[in-house]
């Protein structure tokens, strides 16, 4: 078993994808393990074998528009003792290994949120708390700062975080059910840490800059996406605290006061339809996919259980 794996999802960006791989080809150590899952039309393996070829490369046109599902894949070939995800399009920088690698070295930690630079000015200071779940349902962020030293989170950043393997496994992955931009998988799993009672961090030095491709379909923080944001944070909250909890509540009320801070008549208007439209399709959602209390969470589906047994080997 490597000490550390890297795992990369991909779509339809195979420039993007290279200019990661090269990155990681420089910038880690001998024997580091890295497994790609390529969900596009066309399979690229000739190619990243000829460039790439310690890279494991699963090419999985049948994974595409879900991300989740692609992450999943990926830790059924991932042998890491450490498994790290990756964005296509992120570029790792000279201490991100290292700075995984040493978050772990205290055996209280269970993940680690990596810094993930966005190259604004001013993104090095973020007065709230880095990664925090709040009482009224919403969420920190904060993962491009610079805080003095490691930080204890509720939550990461899916373009940069990383996992013990025997954590995943008691968990049986990812929950690969937030569909559309997928927005809030990667905090289900850390708040699913968190009720294990696992510890999770932010590492300033496991940093990465976060150089974002065009998305293949729609633009980010269009209307399609600001619908599934409301979705899927509702099952998010659902699922953690149960449809019944107060934060869900708290929340749901949060959202719909937000409409008055909308610049204008016609955004006001704008943002409510979204509003209850996203909520209304909430709704729906959680009461398919969460329970009136906190659900358990491991994954005890068919799919869980192979994972489970796959990474506890």
């Amino acid at each position: 078993m490597t000490s550390h794996s890297v795992c990369i999802v991909t779509y339809e960006r195979p420039t993007f994808l290279r200019r990661c791989l090269d990155a990681l080809a420089e910038r880690t150590a001998e024997g580091t393990e890295v497994v790609v899952v390529d969900a596009s039309s066309g399979s690229d393996r000739g190619a990243i074998a000829a460039e790439f070829p310690s890279v494991n490369y699963v090419h999985a046109p049948h994974l595409a528009g879900w991300m989740t599902r692609s992450r999943n894949e990926a830790l059924k070939h991932a042998s890491g003792k450490v498994i790290s995800f990756l964005d296509d399009d992120v570029v790792i920088g000279e201490t991100w290994q290292a700075g995984v690698l040493a978050a772990f070295t205290d055996e209280t930690v269970a993940a680690v949120a990596g810094r993930t630079r966005n190259l604004q000015p001013g993104e090095e200071e973020y007065a709230p708390p880095v990664g925090r779940l709040l009482q009224d349902g919403s969420l920190t962020e904060g993962f491009a700062s610079l805080p003095d030293g490691v930080v204890d989170v509720d939550h990461g950043i899916g373009a940069n975080m990383s996992f013990r393997r025997h954590v995943l496994a008691r968990l049986g992955g990812f929950r690969d059910d937030y569909p559309g931009t997928a927005m809030r998988e990667d905090t289900d799993i850390f708040l699913r840490i968190k009720r294990l009672g696992g510890r999770s961090v932010f590492s300033p030095d496991a940093v990465v800059d976060h150089l974002p491709a065009p998305h293949v379909r729609g633009r980010r923080f269009d209307t399609r996406y600001k619908l599934y944001a409301r979705r899927n944070h509702m099952v998010l909250l659902a699922r953690d605290a149960g449809i019944g909890s107060a934060v869900l509540s708290r929340w749901t009320v949060r959202e719909f006061a937000g409409v008055a801070d909308a610049p204008g008549v016609l955004r006001k208007i704008r943002r409510l339809g979204v509003t209850v439209l996203g909520v209304g399709w909430g709704v729906v959602a959680m009461a398919r996919q969460a329970t009136w209390r906190p659900m358990s969470p491991e994954r005890q589906d068919t799919l869980g259980r192979e994972l489970r047994a796959r990474l506890s080997t």
